[in-house]
């Protein structure tokens, strides 16, 4: 019975280093042999997953920018499906935003597009690492983005809610990853686009059965993906909304190769 397995990368396949530990690739690569499919799905852009894709090995769809671009880097014949926010409502969220924001960005394959870009957001997004950056308000960008990053004041939290809520809700959602005394971290996306989406889209090209899709997940942009499939496994060191909705949690952490130690019992694998 084939599966389709789906990993979030960093805080789930991903050690603290970054790295694919050998023994994951080890579980992951005899996995594939059996016939199942496993699959990245990550928020980081497709400059950000390549070389850990190609690292691991293992050449299926590859599924970034949380669901809104999923490609396929070893098969030219395969559709690529990019979704992007139309830079008309970019534009008109930063309008009524930006007097409270304390930083902004999206980002493509080599440029940082941002607002009051504050070097310290590489300590948390960091496939931004080797990219151009561009610093000038979002009006005067062409570029469309497939999500975007706001750092709100902490004392505009409700301001911002509210209003998002009641001019966007029909188009866009938005995610909190935390806040601070100073402000809040939100993520905005396209409604209809997730992790979750995107594997549904994946799954169907796979001719997989939904009952049979396994999905790990540690963050907040995991948590859709977490419901939708079958067997939602979050990591244990997981956030609280994360563990909260899931089916089952590892035992062990990302730093000490969780997944592959759950897929291992899950499998009864013999390596």
């Amino acid at each position: 019975m084939k599966h389709l397995i789906i990993c979030d990368l960093d805080g789930s396949l991903l050690n603290h280093e970054g790295d694919v530990s050998a023994h994951s690739k080890k579980v992951l690569r005899h996995l594939e042999s059996l016939g199942h499919k496993v699959i990245i799905a990550t928020g980081r852009p497709h400059s950000g997953a390549i070389q850990i894709y190609d690292d691991l090995g293992i050449h299926n769809v590859l599924i970034t920018d949380n669901g809104g671009s999923i490609q396929h880097p070893k098969d030219s014949s395969f559709s690529t499906q990019k979704t992007y926010i139309p830079k008309a409502i970019t534009h008109e969220l930063f309008k009524h935003t930006h007097h409270y924001l304390d930083s902004a960005f999206y980002s493509d394959e080599k440029t940082v597009y941002a607002y009051k870009y504050d070097p310290r957001l590489r300590m948390f997004f960091s496939s931004l690492d080797k990219r151009t950056v561009i610093d000038k308000p979002f009006t005067e960008f062409e570029v469309e983005a497939t999500g975007i990053i706001y750092l709100v004041q902490t004392p505009h939290i409700e301001t911002f809610e509210t209003f998002f809520k009641t001019t966007f809700s029909d188009t866009l959602s938005f995610r909190m990853w935390g806040q601070d005394h100073k402000h809040a971290i939100y993520e905005i996306y396209l409604k209809h686009i997730s992790k979750a989406s995107a594997i549904e889209y994946v799954r169907k090209y796979y001719g997989i059965d939904k009952a049979n899709t396994i999905a790990f997940g540690d963050g907040v942009n995991d948590i859709e993906m977490i419901e939708y499939a079958s067997l939602g496994v979050a990591m244990k060191n997981a956030m609280p909304e994360v563990l909260a909705v899931c089916d089952d949690i590892t035992k062990e952490t990302n730093d000490d190769h969780g997944i592959a130690k759950y897929l291992i019992k899950h499998f009864n694998l013999k390596l």
